[in-house]
């Protein structure tokens, strides 16, 4: 099995220095063939020529767009695994993360989500985790994502499907990677876009499945500096709402989505929305005719826990 490791990275060469050696090393301690590919998303910090001194056995690339999805789609498309992992640039891997995620890379399988922890937890003699099986609700007319089942409320050895997937840590048949188009690249430069995979996906009747004993560690919000910053608060609204009207088709939520909308409206993310109208319409369109999960159903499913 030849697996492919794809890390988008701006500014992040602090990160890279300290997280990517673990993602070599457990690269190296494999039985599958693993390749990494670390895509400089345009950054000032001279991350690419730095990253070749210092680690020579991996591919360093820069995106020739802007943006993370752009980032993961350019290195895709420079890789040849027949697994793709997502990881970002702030994440410690376990020496055994490849070999324990093998055993999930299933050819039924559609993406593999895992058990993750804080790099750097509240007590440091115990275990933080941060992500766990994805659930899937619809509140104040979005859809959420956030809400997660921990392995403390599983049963140990037990396979479990999981409603969407945790950026950080990831991994996706390639295949089916292709047939969706990659990542959207509507919601560059971040946020939402594994949700937005993950979803497309599910629409369609994949399986995602979760990986309990993996252990990665994330420095948490490394990788876009700040979770609180207004940037990052525009992109938020802006891709929520680009993430419905580009993927929900159930009139129902629609209405109250409308509804929400109106009350909390954000006015700089509804305009940005409407200029990229023409686009979504097209993506709505192209998504309508492959779908064979209707929303309502997995909004309905996706609140629930599923042993596979």
């Amino acid at each position: 099995m030849k697996i492919s490791v794809v890390i988008p990275s701006k500014n992040g060469l602090h990160h890279l220095k300290e997280c990517l050696p673990t993602v070599i090393k457990a690269a190296q301690k494999s039985f599958c063939e693993v390749d990494i590919t670390v895509v400089d998303d345009n950054s000032t910090d001279n991350t690419s020529r730095l990253l070749l001194e210092l680690f020579p056995s991996i591919q360093v690339l820069q995106n020739p767009s802007q943006g993370a999805c752009s980032a993961r789609n350019w290195g895709v498309s420079h890789s040849k695994g027949e697994w793709l992992v997502f990881l970002d640039n702030d994440v410690f891997l376990e020496e055994t993360f490849f070999d324990t995620l093998a055993k999930y890379l299933k050819p039924n399988i559609f993406c593999v989500t895992c058990a993750g922890y804080a790099a750097y937890p509240k007590n440091m003699n115990e275990p933080e985790q941060l992500d766990g099986i994805k659930l899937l609700h619809w509140k104040r007319g979005y859809p959420r994502f956030t809400v997660n089942v921990f392995n403390s409320k599983l049963k140990e050895n037990a396979s479990y499907l999981s409603w969407g997937v945790q950026g950080a840590y990831f991994a996706c048949k390639r295949s089916k990677f292709e047939e969706l188009g990659g990542f959207d690249v509507l919601l560059d430069p971040y946020l939402l876009e594994e949700t937005d995979l993950a979803y497309r996906g599910l629409k369609r009747g994949w399986k995602i499945t979760y990986a309990a004993d993996t252990t990665p560690r994330h420095k948490c919000g490394g990788t876009i500096n700040s979770k609180k910053s207004a940037r990052t608060k525009f992109l938020s609204k802006r891709n929520r709402i680009l993430f419905v009207w580009k993927n929900i088709h159930s009139k129902k939520l629609l209405i109250n989505h409308i509804m929400w909308l109106v009350l909390s409206v954000n006015f700089k993310a509804l305009f940005e929305c409407i200029r990229l109208y023409p686009q979504i319409k097209q993506k709505r369109r192209e998504e309508k005719s492959c779908l064979k999960v209707s929303d309502t159903k997995l909004f309905s499913l996706g609140n629930q826990i599923y042993e596979e």
